[in-house]
Parts: C-alpha cells; structure tokens; sequence
C-alpha cells in the first residue's frame, strides 16, 4: 500500500559540516587559473602571518607588541573543550568550497572559488598592514595538558590578535555563501538552511576564540570593521551589530549581566571605528589610532607610522 502523503518526507539537506575539506586540495592546485590564485594565497599567509611574527618573535624584526588585554575578557571562563571549534576553523572556510564541487560541479563552482580564495587572501594582506605597524597579544594561560593546545602554543606566536583573523575569515565564509546562495542553483531551502549553518558556525567559532584565550572582547571589533572592506557590498554594518547580538546567546556559564557588558563593549568599540573611520578611505587608520590611544593608557609610545 503507498503511503500517504502526509507519511511521505523530503530527505533532509546534506549538512555542509558533513563534507569533506580534502577535495579542494585535488582541484584547485592543478586549474590554472585557480593554481595562480592559490599560490598568491599561499605566499600572502606565509609572508603576512607565519614569517612576519615568528621574525618578531626570533627578533629578526623589530615591531612593538602591544597587549590588548580587557577586564572583560576575566568573564569568559577558560573553556579548554572549546579547542575542537576553535581548531575547526580552517575545515570551516575549506567545506563549502567541497560542497560547491560536489553541488554545482568542477567548472560551474570554480570560479566562486577562486574569488572566495582572493577574498582571503586578501583580508590576511589587510590586517598584515595592522601587524606591521604594531602587533598585539593578550593573556593567554599557559595550557599545555594536551595536544591540541600543545600545537597551538608552538605554531602560534600569539602575537597577531588585532585584528582577529579567525573571526575575519569565519566572517568571510558565511558572508560569501551566504551571496552565493542567492542564485538560481539552489532552491529557497537550500539558501536558508546553509546560510543559517554558515553563521551559526561562524558565532560558534568566534565565541571560541574568547573561550580558549586566544583573543580579547577588543580584538573583535576590528576584525569585522576590516570586512566592511574586505567584503564591500556584502557585508554590512547592521550585519555586524547582528554577529554581536548573537554572541553567547545560549551559554549558561555567563549571567545575564556579564553578557550585555561583553556585548556593550563590543558594540562600543564597533561604533567608535565606524565613526572614527566615517571619513577616512583607510580602515587601518581608525584601528591604528585606537592602539595609540590604548598603548598610551599603558604608557607605553609607539611609532606614528610603520610600513
């Protein structure tokens, strides 16, 4: 006997979580087209974010380090099992690029690719002019009782958290589908079922890097000011104050109180670069200000500009 149509139920969309991040790694180095963007990408982050700290660190380089540490930041326990999200972050923004692959095929997703790669990059070369102007820490506990927090402290320098490049990128990714979902190749399911796990993904992992101590309340702010340029056009300013009323919406370690201080001060120190930066075609000027200001709090000079 058939059943009936109220028993009948459409398969549940495929999770862009569920795919695979290795694909990407078996097409985009051997396109052409894609190969040059890669290699761009490849040269930025190592030149911009590996070289560039570890040459501070190793005092090849000499740029001043800054600690943008918040009271704040002491509301947010130290979450160890938070490592896993915090660590997710590469697979996050290499997923939807299988799922692109997988969906629309080689040749039609190629090309969303390829920008979203140059978007990247990008966005590291941005903040890069931020680092080398002043590099900032924070407070971090000196965690080592596993691997993952092992790794951690002996690949990451910790001296780049403003602007916050974990949030920038995680931004970047949900922002940019998002977009992309939008045409005609996925149905109004489609689009708002991903989208909607794009961003939860995205707060999940920016949650995280308070949660882990690898960034302080002051390094989101500027992170998202920066994808205002970055992603001209997409990402908004009301779309910011959205990713910050999100934040810690369902934890229950914080009270109620603490959550609108942490959003308070992020909200805050968005609208300050916003209207420090209302006039200036640089967004690197309103951040770089904001460091004087803060560095001065300390007591501590730094330069008026460095390249």
């Amino acid at each position: 006997m058939a059943k009936s149509s109220a028993e009948k139920k459409e398969p549940a969309l495929r999770p862009i979580d569920s795919y695979g991040a290795f694909l990407p790694y078996l097409i985009i180095p051997f396109r052409l087209k894609s190969a040059k963007v890669l290699f761009r990408f490849l040269r930025t982050v190592v030149r911009d974010f590996f070289w560039l700290q570890f040459s501070v660190k190793w005092r090849f380089k000499t740029i001043p380090v800054l600690d943008v540490s918040h009271p704040l930041d002491e509301l947010i326990p130290f979450t160890p099992d938070k490592v896993k999200i915090y660590l997710n972050f590469t697979n996050f923004w290499i997923r939807p690029m299988t799922f692109l692959f997988r969906r629309l095929g080689v040749k039609k997703a190629l090309p969303y690719c390829i920008e979203y790669l140059s978007l990247i990059e990008t966005a590291y070369a941005n903040a890069a002019k931020v680092y080398r102007f002043c590099m900032t820490t924070t407070k971090r506990p000196d965690y080592k009782t596993d691997a993952a927090f092992k790794m951690i402290h002996a690949f990451d320098p910790h001296l780049l958290c403003v602007p916050s490049l974990h949030v920038a990128i995680v931004i970047l990714a949900s922002v940019y589908y998002a977009d992309v979902f939008k045409n005609d190749d996925f149905t109004e399911e489609e689009r708002e079922t991903y989208t909607a796990e794009l961003c939860e993904g995205a707060r999940r992992i920016i949650e995280s890097v308070l949660y882990v101590k690898q960034h302080s309340v002051n390094c989101i702010p500027a992170a998202m000011y920066m994808m205002l340029y970055v992603l001209k056009n997409r990402f908004t300013i009301s779309a910011g104050i959205d990713i910050i009323n999100s934040l810690f919406a369902d934890d229950e370690t914080l009270s109620d109180s603490d959550k609108k201080k942490i959003s308070a001060h992020i909200h805050f120190m968005f609208e300050r670069l916003l209207l420090e930066g209302a006039n200036e075609n640089d967004w690197t000027v309103p951040v770089k200000r904001w460091l004087k200001s803060y560095a001065r709090s300390k007591n501590i000079v730094l330069p008026l500009d460095r390249r």
